[in-house]
């Protein structure tokens, strides 16, 4: 009898070890995931900030060579006024297209700032 108890407490303790070894190995795949796509999202936000800031830039160019333009053509053309409106419209645009990606540069850092921290 004692030995059959014995054997019993054995194959149980072996059964509860092999199944603690499996949850483990499986939280440990799940983390492995876990981290796998954090640096991938990481690597993501990081080349969206990049080229938010080069869209800002070239913007930023855009906008000073139209603005340039535009003092250009007000003093060479009789229609300056129908001319400078028409850039004056295409500098509101790139304008707000400068806003939407500086907007989203920021948006990207807070959360590459986020993701830093955890």
């Amino acid at each position: 009898m004692k030995e059959l108890v014995k054997r019993i407490l054995k194959v149980l303790g072996h059964a509860l070890t092999v199944s603690v070894h499996e949850r483990l190995d499986h939280t440990d795949h799940a983390l492995d995931v876990v981290i796998d796509q954090n640096n991938r999202m990481a690597r993501t936000q990081t080349a969206l900030l990049q080229a938010s800031i080069h869209m800002v830039t070239a913007l930023n160019r855009l906008e000073a060579d139209l603005e340039s333009l535009k003092q250009s053509v007000a003093q060479l053309s009789g229609r300056s006024d129908e001319v400078a409106a028409g850039l004056d419209r295409t500098l509101a645009g790139v304008a707000a297209l400068k806003q939407l990606a500086e907007a989203q540069a920021r948006l990207i850092e807070r959360g590459d700032a986020g993701a830093e921290e955890q």
